[in-house]
């Protein structure tokens, strides 16, 4: 790390700080019960270090190791293949101040890492999903991050909306989030999702789809309203639907595709329970 050694056994991290002679350097235990998953699982972004342990994440930070909240614990920690859990990667992207570690998910009966979660450090939030890398290097002289498979296959990454000439199926879901509480229901007829359909003066030319899915409970059964395809010359998704929570989905699959989503808006009013 920037001012010190830092070392990991499966329990406890500790400090190696110069000291100079006749002892060159000295040892402290910094924290226990904060061991390390895997001699690939901790990364160092912004002076702050970064590890991944058997049942949670961490950060070594001016006030020492604290516990990183996780949002999506239970999507790493309840699917981890433990028998292969050493072969975890911590997986900088300075480019966009995100830390991702990379897992073998045992639902998928992976021998090697297949999925990930992601931590951004300026939002402060999570997410999850399935890309295959099991080794990384954060941005450097030879450019944006490179990322390898087990098999031996290279990427780099940040550098096209495209997947090495490809068509790239790019997608994200947010999680469920309410409309109406208690007893009440709403009815929602108008949606407006605030895009960027391209780069900074290009052509704005992505074509979105954009995918509602509404419940009245929990865990309740899911109602799909589109995909509706959104673009430059659209301002809103007519929607009509009614539930207590929603959730939305954003996807595209052209070419050379860029966009960005804003501020979210709809149009809601009251409704009954039948």
């Amino acid at each position: 790390a920037s001012q010190q050694g830092i070392i990991w056994t499966d329990i406890d991290v500790w400090s190696m700080t110069y000291q100079s002679q006749p002892y060159i350097f000295s040892f402290n235990k910094i924290s226990s019960g904060c061991g390390l998953i895997g001699p690939h699982a901790a990364a160092v972004m912004r002076g702050t270090t970064f590890w991944m342990n058997t049942g949670n994440f961490f950060a070594m930070t001016g006030s020492g190791v604290e516990p990183l909240p996780c949002s999506v614990w239970d999507v790493v920690f309840q699917d981890i293949n433990t028998t292969h859990q050493q072969k975890c990667v911590a997986a900088p992207n300075s480019t966009f101040d995100e830390i991702w570690f990379f897992y073998p998910s045992a639902a998928n009966g992976a021998t090697e890492c297949d999925s990930y979660v992601k931590y951004n450090l300026q939002e402060k939030s999570w997410d999850y999903g399935s890309m295959q890398r099991s080794a990384w290097i954060d941005q450097s002289v030879l450019g944006q991050p490179i990322g390898a498979t087990s098999n031996g296959i290279i990427y780099q990454h940040e550098t096209s909306p495209n997947a090495d000439g490809q068509v790239m199926n790019s997608w994200f879901e947010t999680g469920y989030f309410v409309m109406a509480e208690g007893q009440s229901m709403s009815f929602v007829d108008w949606f407006f999702p605030d895009f960027k359909f391209g780069e900074y003066g290009d052509t704005a030319g992505a074509t979105i789809l954009t995918t509602i899915t509404a419940v009245d409970y929990p865990n309740g059964t899911e109602r799909v309203y589109g995909p509706f395809t959104m673009n430059q010359a659209k301002s809103y998704i007519n929607c009509r639907l009614r539930g207590r929570q929603i959730k939305l989905k954003f996807e595209s699959n052209d070419l050379d595709s860029f966009w960005r989503l804003g501020l979210m808006r709809y149009r809601m009013n009251a409704d009954g329970r039948r």
